[in-house]
């Protein structure tokens, strides 16, 4: 036990004490441990207990006010806003978007009313984000394609779908996820825009024979069937050589990857579909690899039949 010593104690400080310690029965010491550990002791916790009802609408609006927050950070409203905090100005412009009073999305910020199924598949489809993440935070808040396990070609021509599409490449150049490629699919009848990634292969160096393939049959599927695709291609760089590829991605609005600031246009699809190396990519004893993609002519499938290289 700890061991506390005061001096120069005032003469009738310590007869109050003193005469404390005689009327409760304790000693002097004693008298002075309870004193202090009465003055000392925790503050309890006045917080209401909440019902299970009241703890999940409190968490949805934390949910909610974190997305419009993000959605105001990633510069959602690139016209007039910038990147910075959400204001009552931008609940009154969303709540116009949303066809909603911005009263009621301030209530569900803040715990006091419920958010809907409807008005969640609401914002969800105004927003590109997921109603799952907001009613019940699962999944991710701004949902990514990952495009090799629905398909390369189904990303790229959806079934049944008879719009037509544009499409941004952004590959992240530098970072622990140097060679990522992000695509952005823009249906030009909804202008809807489904974000997606590329997890099979990276656009660098030091890849086996197996994301030496994938990227192969991505290469030759857009020269052949893809060759009248509508594509622009970027290199988009990291804020931060850390930058943290799980902590970005499906945690933004694609607008975040369209931001001026971190992309610039690039030439490496050109270059790899003419058969140039856009930086060393294919070092290392694999040049056969874009060789063959460079003599592939432009509308010519006969190498690709089913999403596969015919080798």
């Amino acid at each position: 036990m700890a061991k506390i010593q005061a001096r120069n104690v005032d003469d009738a400080l310590y007869q109050r004490i003193e005469q404390s310690a005689m009327k409760n029965e304790r000693s002097l010491e004693g008298e002075i441990r309870t004193a202090l550990r009465e003055y000392y002791q925790p503050v309890a916790s006045q917080e209401p207990m909440m019902s299970e009802r009241e703890r999940w609408q409190h968490e949805t609006g934390k949910r909610l006010r974190w997305l419009l927050d993000r959605l105001m950070s990633d510069n959602y409203f690139r016209d007039y806003a910038g990147g910075r905090t959400l204001d009552t100005f931008d609940l009154v412009r969303l709540g116009r978007q949303l066809n909603t009073s911005p009263g009621l999305l301030m209530d569900i910020m803040d715990g006091l009313q419920e958010l809907t199924f409807e008005l969640a598949d609401v914002i969800a489809e105004k927003f590109g984000s997921s109603a799952e993440w907001l009613l019940g935070e699962r999944g991710q808040p701004f949902p990514f394609v990952d495009i090799g396990s629905v398909g390369y070609r189904e990303f790229f021509f959806p079934a049944e779908s008879k719009s037509d599409y544009t499409f941004e490449f952004l590959r992240i150049a530098g970072g622990m996820h140097n060679g990522t490629l992000l695509i952005l699919r823009k249906d030009m009848q909804t202008k809807r825009i489904t974000p997606g990634f590329i997890s099979d292969f990276h656009l660098s160096s030091g890849m086996g024979s197996g994301g030496y393939g994938n990227m192969k049959r991505f290469l030759l599927l857009l020269k052949t069937e893809g060759a009248r695709l509508s594509i622009n291609t970027f290199d988009w760089t990291p804020e931060h050589p850390n930058f943290g590829f799980s902590t970005v991605i499906g945690q933004h609005h694609h607008v975040y990857f369209q931001d001026s600031p971190h992309r610039s246009s690039a030439r490496w699809l050109q270059q790899v579909f003419n058969g140039e190396d856009p930086g060393d990519w294919f070092s290392n004893g694999w040049s056969p690899v874009l060789r063959e993609i460079g003599e592939t002519p432009f509308g010519d499938d006969s190498k690709v039949a089913g999403g596969v290289v015919s080798e």
